[in-house]
Formats: structure tokens, sequence, C-alpha cells
């Protein structure tokens, strides 16, 4: 007679329904997670990073003139290129970017000045050179009457006041023995320098683009200009400035930062510049036809002189930049922004040229 037992034994060499169930089951999730892994890791070893990509924001000016940053955030190829999601701001004034950079909210400001650089040095702000841009390109527009800078004494000459268009025009004063024989008048923008002059308040005015053109318009002339300046050591120049903290904590993000502003300052210089500045065009504000011979006008730094003016090694007290950056810090203590003069030691601690240097040596 059978019992319970016999009549639920399942016959030799036979695996029970329910345990082959359970055993495919195990084999598709073993099988989803093999492919979830390697989703996981190809991601990870495709952006270099098991995190999510951080935000790098830029601070840059808009209208006629272009430069490389305009160039980045316009073309998704050097976009891609750094391992982070860019974002721009517009650059309203140099001060007020350098507080965005200490708060964190900026990532990097596109040609920033001496004042508001060494400023930021000066009281303590994290802020990182890693490229010298541009020099200004004010001119120093007078009247037809005045030929030698020695007719301009007992003159007035309208400035934006505070700018490194200030701290240039009262460098060459001094350089032409006319410090104290020209007044100097401060006003809020290039506009209103402009207008100044055109009003006949003052007798010359040292500005730039448009503003330039409405003086010369009306008969003014350039009697020296922010390049010249610059050539006879008195340089304002415009720089690519980076967050301290940034550099410090995530050095590979701005060595490709770096790689991309050298590729864009290529791109921007080269053969194919009317292709880039077309694309930038939308960033700038302006249709891009005004964009291209204000821009190919314009004094960029050549990539080939970076070394030159950054120096070639970080620490180097002796590069011009350095020492532009101390005049530029007399010109700040005169004006009570600043109680001392940094030390060309405590100004080049933040001046990096080794990013540009690998940059240039194809080392992205």
């Amino acid at each position: 007679m059978s019992t319970s037992a016999e009549t639920t034994t399942p016959a030799t060499g036979k695996t029970p329904l329910y345990k082959r169930r359970r055993r495919r089951i195990l084999a598709i999730v073993a099988a989803a997670v093999v492919v979830i892994v390697g989703l996981t890791l190809g991601l990870t070893l495709g952006t270099g990073s098991s995190g999510p990509l951080p935000s790098f924001t830029i601070s840059l000016s808009t209208g006629t003139v272009a430069n490389s940053d305009s160039i980045i955030v316009s073309d998704q190829t050097l976009q891609k290129s750094v391992p982070a999601h860019i974002h721009w701001v517009p650059f309203t004034a140099g001060v007020t970017a350098v507080a965005e950079m200490k708060s964190g909210s900026l990532q990097s400001i596109s040609g920033v000045g001496n004042p508001p650089t060494v400023g930021a040095i000066g009281t303590g702000t994290g802020i990182d050179i890693v490229l010298a841009q541009s020099f200004d390109s004010d001119e120093l527009l007078v009247p037809a009457s005045i030929k030698t800078p020695r007719e301009l004494a007992g003159q007035s000459v309208a400035v934006l006041e505070g700018s490194s268009e200030d701290y240039e025009l009262e460098g060459w004063l001094g350089l032409e023995h006319l410090t104290g024989q020209v007044k100097i008048v401060g006003v809020a923008s290039e506009q209103a320098a402009a207008a100044a002059y055109l009003s006949g308040a003052v007798t010359a005015a040292y500005v730039y683009g448009g503003y330039a053109d409405s003086v010369t318009a009306k008969g003014g002339h350039p009697l020296t200009s922010a390049e010249q300046i610059a050539k006879q050591g008195i340089p304002g120049i415009d720089a690519v400035a980076v967050s301290g903290t940034l550099v410090k904590n995530n050095p590979n993000l701005v060595q490709k930062y770096v790689c991309a502003e050298v590729q864009a300052t290529r791109d921007l210089t080269g053969s194919q510049s009317a292709r880039y500045l077309a694309q930038a065009a939308g960033v700038q504000g302006v249709p891009a036809s005004q964009i291209e011979a204000a821009t190919k006008a314009y004094p960029f730094i050549p990539l080939s002189q970076q070394t030159y003016w950054l120096g070639s090694n970080p620490g180097d007290t002796t590069s011009p930049i350095v020492k532009a950056y101390q005049l530029t810090g007399q010109f700040l203590v005169k004006q009570g922004r600043l109680t001392s003069v940094p030390s060309a030691a405590q100004i080049a601690t933040h001046i990096d040229p080794t990013f540009v240097k690998k940059a240039l040596a194809g080392d992205c």
C-alpha cells in the first residue's frame, strides 16, 4: 500500500517545477545585474568620474567684441571637451564678478581687468590668473588742436573712474611728466566719458569701440592708445581668472577649460574665424556682421606670448603681469581702495602659467 510520502516523491532524476522556475528567475536577475553594472562602468569610464558633472559658470562680456569664452559657450564641441555643465552670465563689472566668484556662484571671469584682480588679491580672495587674454582697446581722443602730450597740460580728460583705463591713463600721464597738470574727470561709464567730450565738458576722452567712433566722428583723433601705453610699461591686461578653490580641488577641470580656451583662441583668430564669430553672435547679443570687424581689430594677446606675460613658472615675481599688478596696487592705494600694495611674492601666488603651458604643448 502506498504512503503519502510515496505519492509526493518525484521520479528519480527530475527537478520539481517550482525549483526550475526559481532558477530561471535568479538567472534573469543575475543577467540584469551584470547589464546594470556594465552600463555603470561604461558611464564612469566615459566621463572620468563616478559622480555627476559639476557646474561651471563663466562671466563674459557681451557686445561687438567676442573672445575665447564667447566661442567656448557657443560651440558644442568645445563645451563637451570640458568635463562640466557650462553656463554663462553677462559680465557687468569686475568688482561685481569678483564678489560672485568669492560667493561660489562663478568659476571663471573672462576679460577681468587689473584693478578688480589686484583688489581681490589684496583682500585675500581666491582668484588665479590662467590666461592673458587681451589689452584694453581704449584710445585717448583729443581735438585736432592738440598734437602732442605736452599740449594736454591744463586740460581735462574723461575716463571710467576706478577702471583699468583710469589706471592706464594716470600711468601714462606720469610717463609724460604730466601728473597733476591734467585734470582727470572720473565718470560712471565709457558712454558718459564720450558724452562729456561731445558736450564740451572736457577736452579729451579715454574711450573705446563705438564710444570712440562717436568722438572721432566729431573731429577727435588718438594721441595714444591702451596698447601703446602697455608697450611703454603700463599694461592693462584683460585676463581669464579662475576660482582659486577650483584650482586646488579640481585641477583637471581647470586644465580642460584652459585647453578649450587655447583652442577657442585659435578658432577666434584663425582662417575659419568668420564661422565661429557667427556662432557667437547669439551670445554677444549683436548681429554677426558687427562682431567680425570689431573682434578682428581688438588687441588680443597672442598665444605665443602667454609665458612672457604670465611668467614661465608659478611664483615668478619678475613677470610683466606681476609688475603691472604692483603698479595697479599703487593706484588702488592712492584711490583708497586698498590699504597697502600687495607684494610681488603675494601677487605671484595668484598667477599660474602651468595650465596654459600644458595646453600649448598639447597636453590636454
